[in-house]
């Protein structure tokens, strides 16, 4: 399955002031605009290779609940846990390819949705998503995969600004995940994206022990809940970190209940 990675979502219950936060750091963060029929909003944080960041918060959580798109479905159960990732997203340009692989690997495909959002310039920005349904609670939440409506190079021309920091051009360049068990979430990864088992690093750090698997060009790193330190308990089998580089300085940032390790 060929998939790039696209973006992490980071609920919020004020995605404005994350974007505040990271503007005061020196990107270039900025509004992005209301899912009328999700009941839900976002601001958005850019960097090269078409990959940002999502904040997402809700406008009307009755709608959102009665919304039938699973990642709506997934921030309405998270926001019972408190704020954090919620969920990773990869780009495809074939999304039939992508749910004749998922079906093939005897996995349930859900969808495509048709999604929307005006900007504030009043262009309507559309795509569609795809799902896998999930059984294993106690593994790593499968990602979801997006479709955008226009070309790459279009959108790359277009957002080429956006990734243009004051602190010059940092990529988002890996994800860390706090699996409950790591080897179920680890052959449940490479079970869909067909990952060799000699490809998987194992390391630690700061925060914990890790196994690092190169997925659609970004680093995820499942790391084992036992091994985590610091970390909200109740962001198991979920994204818990994002890591950015290309900074000039090395630091960790806590945001929303969300770790930012910029190095």
């Amino acid at each position: 399955m060929n998939v790039t990675f696209d973006h992490i979502v980071h609920y919020t219950e004020k995605p404005e002031e994350a974007k505040t936060a990271f503007q005061l750091i020196g990107f270039h963060a900025i509004n992005g605009g209301n899912h009328p029929s999700w009941g839900t909003y976002n601001c958005l944080n850019h960097f090269t290779g078409l990959r940002y960041i999502e904040w997402i918060g809700f406008t009307d959580f009755d709608k959102a609940k009665a919304s039938d798109n699973v990642l709506i479905q997934q921030i309405v159960a998270d926001s019972h846990k408190g704020e954090g990732f919620s969920q990773l997203a990869f780009r495809t340009d074939d999304i039939d390819a992508a749910i004749a692989h998922i079906q093939a690997k005897g996995l349930k495909p859900i969808g495509p949705f048709s999604g929307s959002r005006k900007r504030e310039d009043g262009k309507i920005l559309s795509w569609s998503m795809l799902f896998i349904e999930d059984e294993q609670d106690n593994t790593c939440r499968y990602p979801f995969f997006i479709q955008w409506s226009e070309p790459e190079e279009v959108r790359a021309n277009e957002i080429a600004p956006l990734m243009q920091h004051s602190i010059g051009t940092p990529s988002l360049s890996y994800i860390g995940m706090n699996a409950s068990d790591l080897d179920k979430s680890l052959q449940k990864y490479r079970h869909l994206f067909d990952i060799p088992r000699h490809v998987i690093t194992e390391s630690s750090d700061e925060f914990g022990t890790y196994s690092e698997l190169p997925i659609g060009n970004i680093a995820i790193r499942l790391y084992e809940e036992k091994s985590l330190t610091a970390v909200d308990s109740a962001l198991i089998n979920r994204p818990f970190l994002c890591g950015i580089t290309g900074m000039p300085e090395n630091k960790i940032v806590h945001i929303k209940n969300a770790i930012y390790h910029f190095v």
